[in-house]
């Protein structure tokens, strides 16, 4: 038997029609260039055997992440050189308590994610992640000294769920 990991993705693009004095109330509609919803679903091996090592979980439990406040030192995420098999990072929408609890504090300052394409940060890739949002990314192979790195796009540190699964 072996081990997998299985992902969904959707997105579906809406523009809101504003409301007409006497006539119409403001409303969404799906977006008329792409027309419809998007979506794929896919599987991942992960292992030949059934268990797989997951860096920010523990028997069921997050182990939270921190993102700094803009400006500071960004903080890694699992290990450089690392070929995972998925990728999951999560922005919960609230400030950094500790590894094992959230604040409850809300926080809706977006989360900013590098992917390191060089040493030392000369060079990345990065997107980022409105508060509540998710990405997954499969198969992502982190060559030497390349790693994942975060930080807040505002002035406080956000907490991060996420699952790095070889």
């Amino acid at each position: 038997m072996a081990g997998r990991v299985e992902f969904s993705t959707s997105i579906t693009p809406i523009v809101t029609i504003a409301a007409v004095s006497n006539a119409s109330a403001e409303h969404d509609v799906i977006e008329s260039d792409i027309g419809k919803s998007l979506g794929g679903s896919a599987s991942i091996a992960t292992t030949s055997s059934t268990a797989h090592t997951t860096v920010g979980y523990s028997s069921g439990s997050p182990a939270y992440g921190k993102a700094i406040a803009n400006g500071g030192t960004k903080v890694q995420l699992g290990a450089d050189a690392t070929d995972y098999k998925m990728v999951f990072i999560k922005h919960t929408g609230f400030e950094y308590n500790s590894s094992s609890e959230l604040s409850t504090t809300a926080n809706t300052q977006s989360l900013i994610v590098y992917i390191e394409t060089t040493a030392n940060m000369a060079t990345s890739a990065k997107f980022t992640i409105p508060d509540g949002g998710a990405v997954c990314i499969p198969s992502i192979d982190l060559g030497t000294a390349m790693g994942l790195w975060t930080e807040s796009a505002g002035d406080a540190t956000i907490a991060i769920e996420y699952a790095l699964i070889t």
